[in-house]
C-alpha cells in the first residue's frame, strides 16, 4: 500500500496525504485509523468504506475460513468503520460516511451468494444508520457499483455492460461527497436492476435466462482467477 500511495502521490494524492494500514475485520484497527486522521488533520469530515473481497464459486464449494472471511471484511469490517467516524462525527454534528457495496446487493448472482449476501448487508446497514441520523447533518451513502475491472473481478464474463474502470467508481464516490444522496448506482443504469426486483419472479427468472445472467460467475475463467483466488485463500486461512 505504501507503494501505491508512493506512486501516486505526484499526480493524484493531496500534499499532506496520510497512507496508513489497517485491517478492518477488527475494531481497534478502525478506531486507530480514525484516531490517526483526526491526530493528522484536525477532523474527520468523510469517511469511506471501500475493502471487499470476492470469494468465487458455488456456495458449498466455499470452505468455512473463506466465508468468515468475506463476512468478517465485506460487512462487519464496514460496520467497524461506521462506529469508528460516526465517534468521530457525532460531536461535531456533521460528517459523511460512503459504503461501497455493488449491484449485486440488489441482484444478487449465482456463484456469488455469500458475496452478494454481504454487500446486501452493506445496503441495509446504511439504510438503517440513515434513518438513526434523520435531521443530523450526518449523511450515509451507499455506492453500488457494476463489476469494475480490478483483480477482484479477474476471470468474470461482464454480460450487457463493460466492466468498469476503477475511476468510474472513484468519480461517483467524489460527486456524492459534493452532492450527498443515498444510494448511487454505477453507471445509473443499474437502477433498472432495483425496478427488476418489482417483477413476478417468473419474470426475473426468464430474463435471467434469456440474458445469461449466471453465466457471469459460474463460467468464470478460473486460470484467470486463479492468483487472486490463492491470495484469497491464503489470508482466509491465516486468520
Amino acid at each position: 500500500m505504501r507503494e501505491t500511495a508512493a506512486a501516486l502521490a505526484p499526480h493524484h494524492l493531496a500534499p499532506h496525504h496520510l497512507a496508513l494500514e489497517a485491517d478492518v475485520t477488527r475494531p481497534d484497527s478502525a478506531d486507530a485509523l480514525a484516531t490517526a486522521a483526526v491526530s493528522r488533520f484536525g477532523r474527520l469530515d468523510v469517511w469511506v468504506n471501500n475493502a471487499g473481497v470476492v470469494p468465487l464459486g458455488p456456495f458449498g464449494e466455499l470452505t468455512d475460513d473463506e466465508l468468515a472471511y468475506a463476512c468478517g471484511v465485506n460487512l462487519t469490517g464496514v460496520m467497524h468503520g461506521c462506529r469508528a467516524a460516526l465517534a468521530r462525527m457525532r460531536p461535531r454534528h456533521r460528517g459523511h460516511i460512503v459504503n461501497i457495496a455493488s449491484l449485486v446487493a440488489v441482484k444478487p448472482l449465482a456463484g456469488l451468494a455469500a458475496y452478494s449476501a454481504t454487500k446486501a448487508g452493506v445496503l441495509a446497514l446504511s439504510d438503517g444508520l440513515r434513518r438513526e441520523l434523520r435531521g443530523r447533518d450526518i449523511h450515509i451513502t451507499t455506492v453500488l457499483p457494476y463489476m469494475a475491472d480490478t483483480p477482484a473481478a479477474a476471470g468474470l464474463r461482464p454480460r450487457l455492460l463493460p466492466a468498469l474502470r476503477p475511476e468510474h467508481v472513484a468519480d461517483a464516490v467524489a460527486q456524492v461527497i459534493r452532492h450527498p444522496r443515498p444510494r448511487v448506482f454505477v453507471p445509473r443504469a443499474g437502477r433498472l436492476l432495483s425496478w427488476m426486483t418489482l417483477a413476478p419472479q417468473w419474470a426475473q427468472d426468464l430474463a435471467d435466462r434469456l440474458l445469461k445472467v449466471d453465466e457471469i460467475a459460474l463460467r468464470a475463467d478460473s486460470t484467470a482467477r486463479s492468483r487472486y483466488d490463492a491470495e484469497l485463500h491464503r489470508r482466509a486461512g491465516a486468520r
